[in-house]
């Protein structure tokens, strides 16, 4: 935004394995004990190329079919499980404009919600999650009654309503949830301001308060004092937040520029010392469908700090300048939606910056670095093979240990990162070993689905570990006190820790962590940080754990526990109450069982029943008044933590619940109702005949309702069509009153039954 304005709205060799070919002392300082060179014993090149195993656009996108399943695949890319969701109406841009703090607040996932039925693919994602815990973000008129009592049937136990009469009171009332003292003021209408500061504003803390360009609310005036705010960031030009509510706001700061895309580098620019580049997002702020999508992503992009920069359909100046500026050779892009919001010319572009960051790359196996003395790599590093040895050697900048090493083996000896060092191969039983290896920071990124293998040896150090995929941190044969000082898990499945930890925090719920202790050394945490949901399994010592969460359960020896009020954890073979080392009561029976349909079956999850002697798996019709044993495809025992149920009617509501017996988790768990769903209908089509929309489909067998819906905007908004009344037994329907000139797309919305759900979209016109 204008300050007074509305919107307008040289690689020196490169040739793979001539590469690596190339021997010079290029860019290097070597440092050797003797005062003579030792010449050829080792191999570098310092050079800008692109990286040889630059990922298909494909893989950098987090993008479904429409909003909804978009917000799903983002929900999927950061939370395995989450006690609370943060549901909005998918056509409530305004409702979720301030939602980002409050998700991060409570590390969960933005998901959208129609306002009179939740979205399939929503109600699948709420129950894969195992959420119990939801926040509706608007009132009644966005999302209705009928959306929370459906909510109560998968499982949802709380729910809780933040809303206002209008957007601005909305904004004031999440504020009040979050009690900061520095806020964000932005335009109430122009919403790309907000999605700029949206990302910043949820992993620092910060409000967002909405405002129209020329008059202060007065809830919000009154927020700004009652909270004793002492920083407002103003996010736009005057042309959007008048100068006016500037001379209002406690110690203003206006961040902006000639238009979204400058306003956005603007706030990157104020904010890139708290941001980490390892991940940046492309987000689209041209239409209500980008701006939706990039909404989604606002609570991902805060678990990691991670910038959020608006793109459109062509390259963006700003942008790219940016992206150049603040790229490192480790740096992943990830788009938020699909190809029709940021086109994947525009990604590959932006990749292309990527390409431009001063690098080293050692791309061939062998052994780099003199067999003595000392060599520096004045800028980055990127290894992207298997079978390389780097030795001797410090790096000035960033250490990427890269995809090309796939399941390979990377040697590091007597190697020191003055930057930051990021894992994205490596998964064999030798994976990365380190023999006196220094770094400040280590992140551990690996594909979905591997597992990267980290080893210390020797005097290394490591002093802050992220965690964010699967990993074994294997500290047996290291000789410094701690050899992996501090531990942060904020993604991930499974963790598996060997050695000596000074303080592991745990911020991601549904986390394994298992200590593998050895004859020769026993595997030590100092301090444990639990910040959310987790099972601590193995064997080992923990000395302190801090306990901040429900659902924790650490059987490995633990010296002192420290619960914190309003929460209960299974520490070392006893239940303990808030406070220290409290015992509660003898056991407490499973409380978290939840589960995702399909179609005649469905995925039940829970804690692991340590302990018991026996385990079934009940399910009900009735509501719970008669039960019967379940049909699961294996046999349940203590460290059963799913169980996959067959045999079912699709379209039939189904209440489940364990019945335990021995063990800490003795007794009947909580009950769970699910709806096993079928396969939508998938040939529905249509023609124009005399102005009129003629289909025709598949019968829905067994459904208790079938509807007919159209849109005008390509599937974003939609509505009942005017038809003769559709049932199960239904193969065609006719549609009246539309409009000459106008192009349709329509759907048919089948509740119950085996074609549960949406069917194919078809699209007609114009008319």
């Amino acid at each position: 935004m204008g300050n007074n304005n509305l919107y307008s709205d040289n690689s020196i060799l490169y040739e793979g394995d001539l590469a690596v070919k190339y021997l010079e002392y290029l860019h290097l300082r070597k440092k050797v004990l003797s005062t003579f060179l030792i010449i050829g014993f080792f191999v570098l090149m310092l050079i800008i190329l692109p990286s040889p195993n630059i990922a298909r656009a494909d893989e950098n996108r987090l993008a479904g079919t429409d909003r909804y399943q978009t917000a799903v695949a983002i929900s999927q890319e950061g939370w395995k499980k989450s006690d609370y969701v943060v549901l909005v109406e998918g056509d409530a841009l305004a409702d979720a404009l301030c939602t980002g703090p409050l998700a991060k607040k409570y590390d969960a996932p933005i998901l959208f919600t129609e306002k009179n039925t939740i979205n399939r693919y929503t109600q699948n994602e709420i129950q894969r999650l195992g959420a119990t815990k939801a926040i509706l973000v608007g009132g009644y008129e966005a999302i209705s009654a009928d959306v929370e009592q459906t909510l109560k049937t998968i499982g949802i136990k709380t729910t809780d309503r933040i809303y206002g009469s209008d957007r601005y009171v909305t904004s004031v009332e999440i504020a009040k949830r979050l009690g900061t003292k520095e806020v964000a003021l932005v335009s109430g209408v122009n919403f790309a301001d907000a999605l700029s500061i949206s990302a910043v504003a949820a992993a620092k803390g910060y409000s967002i308060l909405l405002t129209p360009a020329d008059n202060l609310p007065e809830v919000v005036k009154m927020h700004l004092s009652n909270y004793k705010i002492t920083r407002t960031y103003i996010i736009g030009g005057t042309g959007v937040v008048g100068k006016n509510i500037e001379d209002q706001a406690p110690s203003p700061l206006r961040l902006a520029g000639n238009d979204r895309y400058a306003t956005n580098r603007a706030v990157l620019d104020k904010f890139s010392k708290d941001l980490d580049f390892n991940i940046i997002y492309l987000a689209s702020a041209e239409n209500k469908a980008g701006l939706t999508n990039s909404l989604a992503g606002i609570a991902l992009a805060a678990q990691t700090s991670s910038p959020l920069v608006l793109c459109g359909k062509i390259p963006i100046g700003p942008s790219e300048d940016f992206i150049l500026k603040k790229m490192t050779v480790s740096s992943h892009l990830l788009t938020l939606g699909g190809e029709e919001t940021i086109p994947n010319s525009v990604l590959n572009g932006y990749t292309h910056s990527q390409n431009q960051v001063l690098r080293s790359i050692f791309n061939q196996k062998g052994t780099y670095g003199p067999p003595s003395g000392e060599t520096t790599i004045s800028g980055s590093l990127a290894i992207e093979a298997s079978d390389i040895t780097v030795r001797n050697t410090v790096i000035e900048g960033d250490l990427l240990l890269g995809e090309g090493i796939g399941n390979g083996t990377v040697t590091l000896e007597n190697v020191t990162v003055k930057g930051r060092t990021t894992i994205r191969g490596g998964g064999s039983v030798d994976g990365i070993c380190c023999d006196t290896f220094m770094s400040k920071t280590l992140v551990i990124d690996v594909p979905s689905g591997k597992e990267a293998v980290i080893h210390l040896k020797g005097k290394s150090q490591v002093q802050n570990t992220i965690v964010l995929s699967n990993c074994t941190l294997d500290g047996y044969e290291n000789t410094s006190s701690v050899g992996f000082s501090i531990v942060n898990m904020i993604r991930g499945d499974q963790v598996t820790l060997k050695g000596d930890f000074g303080t592991v925090n745990v911020a991601c719920d549904g986390i394994t962590a298992k200590l593998e202790t050895t004859t020769r050394k026993m595997t030590t945490i100092k301090t444990l940080n639990a910040n959310a949901t987790q099972t601590i399994s193995g064997t080992g010592t923990i000395s302190t754990a801090n306990i901040n969460s429900n659902e924790v359960v650490i059987y490995v020896t633990t010296t002192t526990a420290n619960v914190a009020k309003g929460y209960v954890a299974y520490v070392s073979g006893q239940w303990l109450s808030e406070g220290k080392n409290n015992t509660s009561i003898a056991n407490i029976p499973i409380y978290d069982l939840s589960g995702v349909t399909g179609n005649g079956d469905a995925t039940l999850y829970f804690s692991p029943p340590g302990g018991a002697t026996q385990i079934s798996l009940k399910q009900s019709i009735d509501g719970g008044a008669t039960w019967q044993n379940s049909s699961t495809t294996s046999v349940l025992s203590s460290s059963s933590t799913s169980a996959v149920v067959t045999g079912l009617i699709n379209g039939q509501t189904y209440l489940f619940k364990l019945v335990v017996t021995g063990g800490n988790r003795a007794g009947d768990s909580n009950t769970f109702s699910l709806v096993p769903i079928g396969v939508p209908i998938s040939d529905f089509s249509g023609t124009i005949v005399s102005g009129l929309a003629c289909f025709t489909f598949s019968a829905a067998a067994n459904a208790s309702s079938v509807v007919l819906q159209q849109s005008t905007d390509g599937g974003t908004a939609w509505v009942n069509s005017n038809t003769t009344w559709l049932d199960k037994n239904s193969t065609s329907a006719t549609v009246t009153g539309l409009a000459s000139g106008q192009t349709y797309t329509f759907r048919l919305v089948v509740n119950g039954g085996s074609n549960h759900g949406y069917s194919n979209t078809y699209t007609l016109g114009p008319f």
